[in-house]
């Protein structure tokens, strides 16, 4: 019987320091094939941080070089990788996940349900893609994009066997996050997985603590603090979690 396993990168990240924060997501991407994850997901804004002052400077093309070790990471690994990132779209900016899929192609999806000042630098995203094989759908969603049961509806009647989101949530706002994550497993019979960021960034301090719900709204996996791989398992309807730490082999 064969084992799907997706993993939460609860990742920290340098404030605007891209080339930085993308060796650091490497050091996740590597640890993750060593644990035979096919999925890692990363948080919100992960490759730039939270810094949304810094957008107009910091905002990448799908196309951008400095993109292309992610590509080739996943057809090495055979995993799927998304990170958070701003993505330039024609004369628009996205708050942005890109997911880098083991067959070479990128998929990318822009946060729907903005929040506070995002909407002096980002449009509103319009759709969710869902990509997967076999029996493994996945449709995404950025941080307060959860709140909207909508949005989970849809991915559910789509197909959707994982809600996978990457977020930055504060201890102040992470128990009721956590209500809506497990609220639409168990409504919508699809497991979640969350992935928050592990240190603090635009002047909000993270909760960590990412975590998968399994399709009936149960919690299989809780991470802690700081940054750690939290990883889900299913063998056919079973689930089991595990959390590891990260070791820090990039060049400080």
């Amino acid at each position: 019987m064969s084992v799907w396993s997706i993993a939460a990168a609860q990742s920290g990240s340098r404030s605007g320091d891209i080339d930085w924060n993308i060796s650091r997501h490497l050091d996740f991407v590597d640890q993750a094939a060593e644990h035979s994850v096919d999925l890692l997901i990363f948080p919100e804004l992960s490759l730039t941080g939270y810094e949304l002052a810094l957008t107009p400077s910091l905002a990448m093309s799908l196309e951008d070089p400095r993109l292309e070790v992610f590509a080739k990471a996943a057809i090495r690994h055979q995993m799927g990788i998304v990170i958070g990132l701003p993505l330039q779209d024609g004369p628009d900016t996205l708050l942005a996940a890109v997911a880098f899929l083991p067959e070479g192609t990128r998929i990318s999806y822009g946060k729907r349900k903005l929040f506070g000042d995002e909407k002096l630098f980002f449009k509103a995203g319009q759709s969710v893609p869902l990509f997967g094989y076999q029996q493994h759908h996945v449709a995404m969603a950025i941080c307060a994009d959860i709140s909207v049961e909508s949005y989970a509806r849809d991915a559910a009647q789509r197909g959707a066997n994982l809600y996978a989101t990457g977020v930055l949530v504060s201890e102040k706002g992470y128990h009721n996050d956590c209500e809506y994550l497990a609220r639409w497993s168990r409504d919508y019979k699809m497991a979640v997985l969350m992935a928050n960021h592990a240190l603090p960034t635009g002047g909000y301090q993270s909760a960590g603590k990412s975590a998968l719900w399994d399709e009936s709204g149960r919690q299989v996996v809780l991470g802690g603090g700081g940054e750690e791989l939290v990883i889900a398992r299913r063998k056919g309807k079973l689930w089991q979690g595990e959390v590891h730490t990260v070791a820090c082999r990039s060049a400080v």
